[in-house]
Protein backbone atom coordinates (compact mmCIF):
# COMPACT_ATOMS: atom_id res chain seq x y z
CA UNK A 1 0.00 0.00 0.00
CA UNK A 2 1.48 3.31 -0.75
CA UNK A 3 1.58 5.92 2.04
CA UNK A 4 1.98 9.76 1.75
CA UNK A 5 5.54 11.36 2.26
CA UNK A 6 5.35 12.37 5.61
CA UNK A 7 7.53 16.03 5.41
CA UNK A 8 9.22 17.24 8.72
CA UNK A 9 9.74 21.14 9.26
CA UNK A 10 12.77 22.26 10.27
CA UNK A 11 12.25 21.86 13.70
CA UNK A 12 12.73 18.51 13.69
CA UNK A 13 16.14 17.30 14.56
CA UNK A 14 15.92 15.05 11.14
CA UNK A 15 13.90 17.81 9.33
CA UNK A 16 14.34 19.51 5.70
CA UNK A 17 16.81 22.24 6.44
CA UNK A 18 16.31 24.33 3.29
CA UNK A 19 13.78 26.60 2.67
CA UNK A 20 12.30 28.44 -0.73
CA UNK A 21 10.81 31.43 0.11
CA UNK A 22 7.63 32.85 -1.73
CA UNK A 23 7.64 29.74 -3.91
CA UNK A 24 3.96 30.28 -4.73
CA UNK A 25 1.73 27.53 -6.33
CA UNK A 26 4.02 26.41 -9.08
CA UNK A 27 7.55 26.48 -8.34
CA UNK A 28 7.25 24.04 -5.36
CA UNK A 29 10.64 21.94 -4.75
CA UNK A 30 10.58 18.62 -3.25
CA UNK A 31 14.04 18.64 -1.32
CA UNK A 32 12.74 21.90 0.24
CA UNK A 33 10.66 23.64 3.25
CA UNK A 34 8.22 26.11 0.61
CA UNK A 35 6.71 28.70 2.06
CA UNK A 36 4.85 31.53 1.20
CA UNK A 37 2.37 34.24 2.37
CA UNK A 38 -0.60 32.82 1.26
CA UNK A 39 -1.91 29.23 1.15
CA UNK A 40 -1.36 28.23 -2.15
CA UNK A 41 -2.03 24.19 -2.38
CA UNK A 42 1.81 22.16 -2.04
CA UNK A 43 3.20 24.26 0.03
CA UNK A 44 4.34 23.02 3.15
CA UNK A 45 3.48 26.35 5.50
CA UNK A 46 2.04 29.96 5.57
CA UNK A 47 4.82 32.51 6.81
CA UNK A 48 5.45 35.94 6.43
CA UNK A 49 9.04 35.87 6.50
CA UNK A 50 9.37 39.32 7.34
CA UNK A 51 8.81 38.61 10.60
CA UNK A 52 10.40 36.67 13.19
CA UNK A 53 10.91 32.73 12.19
CA UNK A 54 10.80 29.92 14.66
CA UNK A 55 13.64 28.92 13.62
CA UNK A 56 17.36 29.77 14.75
CA UNK A 57 20.97 28.52 13.99
CA UNK A 58 19.35 24.97 12.29
CA UNK A 59 18.66 25.67 8.42
CA UNK A 60 21.52 24.75 6.03
CA UNK A 61 19.49 27.07 3.11
CA UNK A 62 17.87 29.41 2.12
CA UNK A 63 16.51 30.45 -1.33
CA UNK A 64 13.88 33.24 -2.97
CA UNK A 65 13.47 33.42 -6.97
CA UNK A 66 12.26 36.86 -7.97
CA UNK A 67 11.19 37.14 -4.37
CA UNK A 68 12.81 40.38 -3.11
CA UNK A 69 11.54 43.11 -5.63
CA UNK A 70 8.28 42.03 -4.58
CA UNK A 71 9.47 43.91 -0.76
CA UNK A 72 10.02 47.19 0.70
CA UNK A 73 13.55 47.59 1.07
CA UNK A 74 12.79 48.06 4.65
CA UNK A 75 11.03 44.37 4.60
CA UNK A 76 13.73 43.09 2.54
CA UNK A 77 16.09 43.99 5.29
CA UNK A 78 13.83 42.41 7.48
CA UNK A 79 13.59 39.47 5.74
CA UNK A 80 17.54 39.35 5.79
CA UNK A 81 17.75 39.30 9.10
CA UNK A 82 15.27 36.54 9.66
CA UNK A 83 16.59 34.33 7.28
CA UNK A 84 20.05 35.02 8.64
CA UNK A 85 19.33 34.40 12.22
CA UNK A 86 17.66 31.08 10.73
CA UNK A 87 20.43 29.89 8.88
CA UNK A 88 23.37 27.84 10.94
CA UNK A 89 26.97 28.70 10.34
CA UNK A 90 27.97 28.41 6.97
CA UNK A 91 24.88 28.17 5.65
CA UNK A 92 23.82 30.13 2.78
CA UNK A 93 21.14 32.37 0.99
CA UNK A 94 20.55 32.43 -3.14
CA UNK A 95 18.49 35.13 -4.28
CA UNK A 96 17.29 36.04 -7.87
CA UNK A 97 15.96 39.16 -8.63
CA UNK A 98 15.44 41.81 -11.76
CA UNK A 99 18.24 43.50 -12.49
CA UNK A 100 17.98 47.43 -12.05
CA UNK A 101 20.99 47.64 -14.78
CA UNK A 102 19.92 45.46 -17.43
CA UNK A 103 16.44 47.26 -16.98
CA UNK A 104 17.94 50.32 -17.84
CA UNK A 105 19.99 49.94 -20.33
CA UNK A 106 17.27 47.60 -22.32
CA UNK A 107 14.19 49.68 -21.78
CA UNK A 108 15.03 52.99 -22.83
CA UNK A 109 17.19 54.35 -25.76
CA UNK A 110 18.08 57.96 -25.85
CA UNK A 111 19.19 57.69 -29.99
CA UNK A 112 16.62 59.30 -32.37
CA UNK A 113 13.81 57.28 -32.68
CA UNK A 114 10.18 58.06 -33.35
CA UNK A 115 7.66 59.17 -30.74
CA UNK A 116 5.63 56.17 -31.06
CA UNK A 117 8.59 54.06 -29.91
CA UNK A 118 9.66 56.56 -27.15
CA UNK A 119 6.32 56.32 -26.10
CA UNK A 120 6.25 52.91 -25.61
CA UNK A 121 9.63 52.41 -24.03
CA UNK A 122 8.16 54.90 -21.28
CA UNK A 123 5.61 52.56 -20.87
CA UNK A 124 8.03 50.07 -20.57
CA UNK A 125 10.25 51.32 -18.15
CA UNK A 126 7.78 52.29 -15.64
CA UNK A 127 6.11 48.53 -16.09
CA UNK A 128 9.36 46.77 -15.11
CA UNK A 129 9.77 49.07 -12.46
CA UNK A 130 6.14 49.27 -11.04
CA UNK A 131 4.19 46.02 -13.09
CA UNK A 132 3.59 42.87 -10.80
CA UNK A 133 3.80 43.52 -7.73
CA UNK A 134 7.55 45.02 -7.85
CA UNK A 135 8.63 46.91 -4.88
CA UNK A 136 12.43 47.93 -5.45
CA UNK A 137 14.93 46.83 -8.10
CA UNK A 138 18.33 46.27 -6.89
CA UNK A 139 21.56 47.30 -8.64
CA UNK A 140 24.92 44.72 -8.19
CA UNK A 141 26.02 47.54 -5.41
CA UNK A 142 22.80 47.31 -3.51
CA UNK A 143 22.35 43.59 -3.38
CA UNK A 144 26.29 43.91 -2.05
CA UNK A 145 25.13 46.42 0.77
CA UNK A 146 22.06 44.95 2.04
CA UNK A 147 23.67 41.74 2.43
CA UNK A 148 26.90 42.46 3.86
CA UNK A 149 25.55 45.14 6.03
CA UNK A 150 23.35 42.37 7.27
CA UNK A 151 26.23 40.26 8.43
CA UNK A 152 26.39 38.13 5.45
CA UNK A 153 29.49 37.55 4.44
CA UNK A 154 31.32 35.91 0.86
CA UNK A 155 28.60 37.41 -1.65
CA UNK A 156 28.93 36.24 -4.95
CA UNK A 157 27.08 36.47 -8.35
CA UNK A 158 26.79 33.69 -10.70
CA UNK A 159 24.85 32.99 -13.90
CA UNK A 160 21.02 31.35 -13.66
CA UNK A 161 21.31 28.04 -12.68
CA UNK A 162 24.91 28.04 -11.57
CA UNK A 163 26.27 27.56 -8.99
CA UNK A 164 29.80 26.65 -6.82
CA UNK A 165 27.52 24.30 -4.65
CA UNK A 166 25.84 21.63 -5.94
CA UNK A 167 22.64 22.28 -4.19
CA UNK A 168 22.15 25.19 -5.30
CA UNK A 169 22.44 25.19 -8.92
CA UNK A 170 19.68 24.49 -11.01
CA UNK A 171 16.89 25.99 -8.35
CA UNK A 172 15.61 28.59 -10.68
CA UNK A 173 12.76 28.05 -12.53
CA UNK A 174 11.04 31.41 -14.09
CA UNK A 175 13.33 31.17 -17.09
CA UNK A 176 13.97 34.21 -19.58
CA UNK A 177 17.65 34.67 -18.40
CA UNK A 178 19.51 36.53 -20.21
CA UNK A 179 22.81 39.27 -20.98
CA UNK A 180 22.96 42.51 -22.52
CA UNK A 181 25.02 45.33 -22.45
CA UNK A 182 27.42 43.41 -20.54
CA UNK A 183 24.41 43.17 -17.38
CA UNK A 184 22.44 39.78 -16.61
CA UNK A 185 18.44 40.48 -16.84
CA UNK A 186 18.33 38.48 -13.48
CA UNK A 187 20.95 39.22 -10.65
CA UNK A 188 21.77 35.59 -9.05
CA UNK A 189 23.52 36.28 -5.79
CA UNK A 190 24.42 33.77 -2.99
CA UNK A 191 25.66 34.68 0.26
CA UNK A 192 26.87 32.79 3.59
CA UNK A 193 26.41 33.61 7.83
CA UNK A 194 29.14 33.49 9.14
CA UNK A 195 30.82 34.78 12.40
CA UNK A 196 29.24 38.23 12.25
CA UNK A 197 26.17 39.42 14.07
CA UNK A 198 23.15 39.20 11.84
CA UNK A 199 20.83 42.19 12.15
CA UNK A 200 20.39 45.57 10.95
CA UNK A 201 22.87 47.76 10.31
CA UNK A 202 22.36 51.67 11.37
CA UNK A 203 24.62 53.08 8.29
CA UNK A 204 22.60 51.35 5.68
CA UNK A 205 19.39 52.19 7.64
CA UNK A 206 20.44 56.09 8.14
CA UNK A 207 20.85 55.86 4.33
CA UNK A 208 17.46 54.08 3.19
CA UNK A 209 15.92 56.35 5.38
CA UNK A 210 17.81 59.64 4.00
CA UNK A 211 18.08 58.97 0.43
CA UNK A 212 14.61 56.86 -0.35
CA UNK A 213 11.92 56.45 2.28
CA UNK A 214 11.62 60.41 3.00
CA UNK A 215 10.73 60.70 -0.53
CA UNK A 216 8.48 57.81 -0.93
CA UNK A 217 6.81 58.75 2.57
CA UNK A 218 6.42 62.17 2.11
CA UNK A 219 2.91 61.52 0.11
CA UNK A 220 4.59 64.11 -2.67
Amino acid sequence: MNTIEERKSPSHADGIKRIQVGCGPKNILHDWWNVDIREFKGIDEVMDVTRPWPWKNIVDYVFGEHFLEHLTVQQAQDFLVEAGKALCIGGKIRLSTPSLEWVLKTHFKFEDSPADMKLDQTWAINRAFRGWGHQFLYSKEMLVRILESTGFQRVQFFDYGISDDPLLANLERHGGWQIEHGYPSVWVVEATRGELPIAKNRDFSADMDLKFLRYVESGH
